[in-house]
């Protein structure tokens, strides 16, 4: 018995240890977790996580023969992580390398382990220097006084502000020190002011201010402030600084190898994909360009900008406060989506032809604006699409007929900046002139209210009586028939045409054409048509021969596509497909059928009479557009002239005109439909016309088409015959 005593008082004995050693494991969890937070925030701040970006690769555009029009060129830029910036353990660890690094001390002794031993002592002896001296109650009472919500401030509580602060201060130094050889040749803007007190933006070098400015964000340190002082919102700091974009792999290395061998953490060097464009001057308004964050921002760079992005991946590393990678079976890797491919309708030896014609005319006409459009009627593809002015798609420098110049160096006649986004194709409105004229023909044919060849009385009349007569200028056609109001683009023949067709049944065309909303197409478009009030007589008459009424040259591209197409209009169709990566089709569009405007019959009657309009013979006499007119060829259209609106309204300008032509090659078998508009056209040895400005380009572009596609003659010999006369005209000249 009395050997159980003992025995019982040992157990009694361990088993006290024991819980006193579970107590005391039980409080160090509780003070960690809830009493101690923050340092148990600086305890896991010494194991940083990184992620690394990996860029997706944006989708491709291409033509329709799959041409490529756009690269993804790989770079790097150079990113600012504020988060670790402001990170004490990791800010010493570079202060304390590069202050150590320089003593006599580290010269004398190369032993890496002794090395070691003094940097870690000269980073211990940087963090006691911080670290504030706080009893547990004044720990708790500093922890009252903090915003929950602000991570940073509980990291941030066992040490002294100011001395932080000062730390920073000579680590965004630090690192200004290491960038600098590699930024110094980096343009910076910046706005100043002249001698006259106007703003003007210059540029010149970074400098190692610039990288502190940009780090430390001192304009939002200075703005919160002023705000505690007033009340005013405060605000918030980026995390991530872009400091350099574009960084070559070659600088990106070496960037990589100096922060490295300077111990600096915090800045990274990531990879990135810059957008790039095969043909910078070409199509600029149709592609669209990308920002800094390769977000599409404008053509269908813009529009198609969920299909091109991509997701991007991402590798996630961990490591300790001294940039050491610490293995770790919960890092992670994402591979990025690359985005989706599109194929245009766009055709770009057409579109080709188109820019260089239409600067090649507006040079020679002396215009303003201008743009032409190139559809294939039977699909209503897109084929070409050119405006002016325009833009360089890497540069963003502005194109316009006369060269290509920096953006923001030259202005318009209101004194605006020309930046050439704005897609005159698309986006402009102006009164189309007698283009315009075929929707009452079309309204006249397919209702049975007249046939192509029906007398119409041309003389000059007043429609009510009060207001000045609608007149053809010097001209009396007299009486003629409907098909030729066309060919002479008579004024009076319209407006009697329309009249008889009553505003009711003419308002249905402009539906059925599709002008009265916004076009159908993947790029900025504007609005529908705008339309006087047609129940005004007078009003009604101006509509017919194209005033009164504004449109954007698409709109009256497709008019003309849906004549050339037998009466049947087509969606503009600009994207043929959209590929995956791995070649796969993901959305195929095919042409879409809108509705028949017209019947066959009327379709043909209008074709004819729009044949007759090229013609220099035949009845009625010369058509208006025998400019456009290539020998062997059958070609129709329309040309239009039309005085400029002031602006604001109230009147027009005198002699200054917006002149198109609407061409359709060939006009029985119809392969393209050509829309040509130049906007104040200031020609210097005929009038400004649509037949002597916009024909003319239209025949230099379709005579290149007729050539690339292989477009046979009507009249082969005729062709032949023109064909050796214009290479023996060529041989003779100086």
């Amino acid at each position: 018995m009395k050997t159980k005593v003992p025995f019982t008082r040992r157990c009694v004995l361990l088993v006290t240890v024991i819980l006193a050693v579970s107590c005391v494991i039980a409080w160090r969890l509780v003070e960690l977790h809830v009493v101690d937070s923050g340092n148990r925030s600086r305890i896991a701040a010494d194991e940083l996580i990184e992620k690394e970006r990996i860029p997706a690769q944006r989708g491709i555009i291409m033509d329709r023969h799959e041409e490529i029009l756009t690269n993804n060129i790989q770079s790097s830029e150079l990113v600012a992580d504020r988060y670790h910036l402001r990170e004490i353990t990791a800010v010493v660890d570079g202060l304390a390398y590069n202050q150590v690094v320089h003593s006599e001390d580290w010269k004398k002794d190369e032993d890496p382990v002794r090395r070691r031993k003094i940097l870690l002592r000269k980073r211990a002896e940087l963090l006691d220097n911080a670290t504030l001296k706080l009893s547990k109650e004044e720990k708790e009472k500093l922890r009252s006084q903090l915003d929950p919500k602000d991570a940073q401030a509980f990291r941030l509580m066992d040490y002294d502000r100011k001395v932080c602060e000062y730390y920073y201060q000579l680590h965004d130094r630090l690192v200004a020190e290491v960038l600098y050889p590699f930024l110094s040749h980096m343009e910076v803007s910046e706005t100043t002011k002249d001698a006259k007190g106007k703003e003007v933006e210059t540029t010149r070098f970074m400098t190692r201010e610039d990288i502190v400015e940009k780090i430390a964000q001192s304009a939002v340190t200075a703005h919160n402030e002023a705000a505690e002082k007033t009340g005013a919102p405060k605000r918030t700091y980026r995390n991530q600084i872009v400091l350099a974009r574009g960084l070559t792999q070659d600088t990106a290395e070496k960037i990589k190898a100096a922060l490295s061998q300077a111990r600096v953490r915090g800045i990274m060097v990531q990879s990135d994909l810059r957008r790039s464009y095969v043909m910078p001057e070409l199509m600029g308004h149709v592609l669209g360009y990308v920002d800094h964050e390769n977000k599409g921002k404008s053509g269908v760079e813009a529009f198609f900008q969920s299909y091109l992005a991509g997701v991007d991946g991402m590798r996630e590393y961990r490591h300790n406060a001294r940039g050491q990678i610490l293995p770790n079976e919960d890092d992670r890797y994402l591979a990025p989506k690359h985005g989706l491919n599109l194929r245009l309708t766009i055709d770009m030896r057409l579109q080709t032809i188109c820019e260089q014609e239409l600067d090649k005319g507006m040079r020679e006409f002396r215009a303003t604006r201008g743009c032409m459009i190139v559809v294939e009627p039977q699909t209503g593809d897109i084929l070409a699409m050119a405006s002016r002015p325009s833009f360089n798609l890497n540069t963003k420098e502005v194109i316009t007929h006369e060269g290509t110049f920096k953006r923001g160096a030259i202005r318009d006649q209101k004194g605006d900046v020309v930046t050439g986004d704005f897609n005159f194709a698309c986006q402009t409105r102006y009164e189309p002139g007698s283009t315009f004229k075929v929707i009452g023909v079309t309204t006249a044919l397919d209702k049975g209210i007249m046939g192509i060849d029906t007398p119409v009385n041309c003389s000059p009349f007043s429609v009510d009586g009060k207001t000045k007569p609608i007149n053809d200028g010097r001209f009396n056609y007299g009486v003629i028939t409907m098909g030729q109001v066309l060919k002479k683009s008579s004024n009076p023949g319209a407006a009697r045409i329309a009249l008889r067709c009553k505003w009711g049944n003419f308002k249905e065309y402009i539906k059925r054409f599709g002008l009265d909303k916004p076009i159908d197409i993947e790029l900025p478009s504007g609005r529908a048509c705008q339309l006087a009030d047609g129940s005004n007589i007078v009003n009604f008459s101006r509509i017919a021969y194209g005033y009164s009424v504004s449109v954007s040259p698409l709109h009256m591209a497709m008019v003309y596509a849906t004549i050339a197409n037998n009466g049947v209009r087509m969606k503009p169709r600009l994207i043929d497909k959209i590929i995956a990566a791995d070649g796969t089709v993901y959305d195929e569009r095919p042409p879409v059928e809108v509705q028949r405007v017209m019947s066959e019959r009327a379709a043909r009657d209008l074709r004819g009479a729009l044949f007759s309009v090229t013609q220099a013979k035949g009845p009625a006499g010369r058509g208006t557009a025998t400019a456009a007119a290539i020998p062997g060829f059958r070609i129709g259209g329309k040309t239009g002239t039309a005085k400029k609106v002031k602006d604001g309204g109230g009147g027009y300008y005198e002699g200054v005109y917006t002149v198109s032509f609407a061409g359709i090659l060939p006009i029985d078998d119809p392969r393209l439909v050509v829309m040509t508009v130049i906007d104040e056209p200031r020609p210097r040895n005929c009038n400004a016309g649509g037949g002597t400005v916009a024909a003319p380009i239209f025949r230099a572009a379709a005579e290149r088409f007729i050539n690339v596609l292989n477009i046979a003659p009507s009249e082969p010999e005729e062709y032949e015959k023109y064909l050796a006369s214009k290479q023996e005209n060529q041989a003779t000249k100086p």
